[in-house]
């Protein structure tokens, strides 16, 4: 039977049509790969980007170079002829799959514009889908760690904790009651220590991970107990051995810990050791810590190694709790332990912050707020201690800070803790180490030193201690060295006694002026170096006060040095007109350097209105005769003379660009 006229034709047209649907396909696959990869473009790739009136109209499927009808191109669907191999960039057009020949009559076929391989897409959708971002993992937040120990987990620690309690009662109130003897209640506290540790390890092997690490808590934290009761309770081990036994067991409880990969086990052995540890060594006393000391370099082992950010703070609260209170408790009877119990809170924080601080897997955060409760007891026994006993204390755990502070390796945030913790050190040092004016001088050039470094470094952070050290010397010297009375009115306390001249005062007055000018110097320079203020008014509430602070000092200064001169009346109203033209004349100083520098230049004019205020409120009611005339005449020749230069130099300064601006360039070869 032969086939129709028309027939292979037919087929022939079929088999085009067909190539152009798998083309059409493999397009919008493509095109819904890269919505998916785009989420939020999925509503500019499914409009058309083209105007209404842009679209071209008519056309049909069986119509290849008629109008496009529809937004996508090819001719299958009315759209303009696929483009060339030369226009796609693809070099020659390829078949859409291996071996594949075009039919007869057939397009030619267009380059493969799928995620991998031909030119780019005609929509003008990137060619390679952009891979979709990966979801952070949930952190572990307390609520989902609460979560964590609800049911059967939950019931299990608490089983821990009764069983911990009835342990602390075996080897205490039995020791209360007579019951057994002291060598019978430290073999069975140990036999049930090891007994729940073997119980643990057992029900971890089965796949019984809810009940095992509240087990072994419990296991290490009594075995932990024990060798403290035995140590501090009965006598029976030395105290090194007793420690050193203390430590073998924290340290296999975290072992165990760390095995398991169970952060709880490790909080909960630190936990229930130390917190019921202070009844089994009767009392908060220095032995005490110094067995809490062990959990913590234990716990550092496995903080290193896991990075659990709750253990840091945890194993290193309790020594900086029980130090305190033991120093708070036992200083008056046993000094040297107790400073020995916090100098070593201070050192085994700070070396044991060392290594986290290279390696900062526990978080810098929880670094730094163990470092800083580590310096606790030794800050507190040192407030404690009279006389030089404490500064000397202080002064020690200042050096420790400042000096781990200085190492460049720490994080930022664990840097600025040690600092922060140093200079309070040594503020409590100089506090406790000198009294009266040595004390506000000491304060004082701590600040300017701290500021000339700020300075220097270009940091804000000794700017900011040292402000803070400036601020308390400038206070306590104003209240009872340079108190403002006696700069206002004659004669006052400090300065006279009645008829009699107290020449120490007025040297020390004349002292502390200059340094509390120059702190406010030291304080703007520093202040402007670092960025922390700025020539305008959006800082104005930290430069004005440090400014009014310097003309304080330097009011102080020129009053004492006249009052030096001559301890009379007439010396005070010279010393006041002198201050006021000082005043005039630094503004004069500081308009001429500050054409070109905005900061000098209202720093001038500010203390040009300060002057003029001090006339009209102070020296035309306080002063008489020659020193107001005096400093009237002086303050405003001062002044005319400033306003004069002041605008010869800015007229000079503008016309210098204009000149050289009309002045001709000399050829290169002239």
């Amino acid at each position: 039977m032969s086939a129709p006229t028309g027939t292979p034709d037919r087929i022939t047209e079929l088999a085009a049509e067909l190539g152009r649907l798998g083309r059409r396909l493999d397009d919008m696959g493509s095109e819904l790969l890269t919505l998916a990869a785009a989420p939020g473009r999925a509503g500019e790739a499914a409009e058309p980007s083209a105007a209404p009136d842009d679209r071209p109209t008519g056309g049909s499927a069986t119509d290849p170079q008629g109008p496009a009808s529809g937004p996508y191109p090819g001719p299958a669907y009315g759209g303009p002829p696929y483009p060339s191999p030369q226009q796609a960039g693809a070099g020659v057009s390829q078949p859409p799959y291996p071996g594949a020949q075009p039919y007869p009559g057939a397009q030619p076929y267009p380059p493969r514009v799928g995620p991998h391989r031909g030119a780019p897409r005609p929509l003008g959708i990137p060619r390679y889908p952009a891979p979709r971002p990966p979801r952070p993992a949930p952190g572990r937040t307390l609520r989902t760690w609460v979560s964590s120990l609800s049911g059967a987990r939950l019931l299990a620690w608490t089983g821990g904790a009764v069983t911990l309690l009835g342990v602390v009662m075996l080897l205490v109130l039995a020791a209360s009651r007579g019951w057994f003897s002291p060598g019978t209640r430290v073999g069975l506290g140990a036999v049930l220590g090891l007994a729940l540790v073997g119980l643990a390890v057992r029900l971890n092997r089965k796949d019984s991970p809810v009940g095992a690490p509240a087990l072994a808590g419990t296991g290490v934290a009594a075995l932990y107990l024990d060798v403290a009761a035995a140590t501090a309770l009965y006598g029976f081990l030395p105290d090194v051995a007793g420690l050193a036994l203390a430590l073998l067991v924290a340290a296999g409880g975290i072992t165990l810990a760390d095995a398991w990969r169970s952060r709880l086990l490790a909080v909960g052995a630190v936990v229930g050791a130390a917190v019921l540890a202070p009844f089994v060594t009767d009392g908060f006393t220095p032995l005490l810590v110094a067995l809490v000391l062990a959990l913590q370099v234990a716990a550092a082992a496995a903080v290193l190694r896991r990075g659990w950010p709750t253990l840091v703070p945890v194993a290193a609260a309790w020594p900086a709790l029980y130090g305190m209170v033991a120093a708070g408790t036992s200083w008056y009877g046993s000094t040297p332990a107790a400073i020995a119990a916090s100098v070593a809170v201070l050192v085994v924080g700070v070396a044991l912050a060392a290594p986290m601080a290279v390696r900062p897997a526990a978080g810098p955060g929880a670094v730094a707020a163990a470092l800083a409760v580590s310096a606790l007891p030794t800050l507190t026994l040192g407030a404690l201690l009279p006389g030089w006993r404490g500064a000397v204390l202080a002064a020690g755990a200042a050096v420790v800070l400042l000096g781990f502070g200085a190492w460049p390796a720490p994080v930022k945030a664990i840097r600025i803790t040690a600092l922060t913790a140093g200079a309070v050190a040594l503020f409590q040092a100089t506090m406790l180490a000198f009294d009266g004016t040595p004390q506000h001088a000491v304060l004082l050039g701590q600040g300017i030193v701290l500021a000339v470094l700020a300075t220097a470094l270009k940091a804000r952070l000794p700017l900011l201690v040292g402000g803070v050290y400036g601020l308390v010397g400038v206070l306590l010297a104003v209240a009872e060295v340079v108190p403002p009375q006696a700069l206002a009115a004659f004669p006052r306390w400090p300065f006279l006694a009645g008829a009699e001249v107290r020449t120490g005062a007025l040297v020390a007055a004349l002292g502390l002026s200059a340094l509390i000018l120059t702190l406010a110097v030291a304080v703007l320079a520093a202040a402007g170096r670092t960025g922390v203020v700025r020539a305008d008014s959006s800082t104005a509430g930290l430069w004005v006060p440090t400014g009014l602070v310097g003309l304080y000092g330097a009011a102080g200064l020129v009053l004492a040095a006249a009052l030096l001169i001559s301890p009379d009346r007439d010396g005070f109203l010279l010393g006041h007109a002198a201050v006021t033209v000082s005043w005039a004349v630094a503004a004069l100083v500081l308009l001429a350097r500050g054409i070109s520098r905005a900061a000098l230049r209202v720093t001038g004019l500010v203390l040009v209105a300060a002057a003029v205020a001090k006339l009209v409120l102070f020296d035309l009611t306080a002063l008489d005769g020659l020193a107001r005339v005096a400093a009237f005449l002086g303050a405003g020749l001062v002044l005319l003379a400033a306003g004069t230069r002041y605008a010869k130099v800015v007229a000079a300064a503008q016309e210098e660009p204009a000149r050289a601006e009309e002045t001709p360039s000399t050829p290169a070869g002239a």
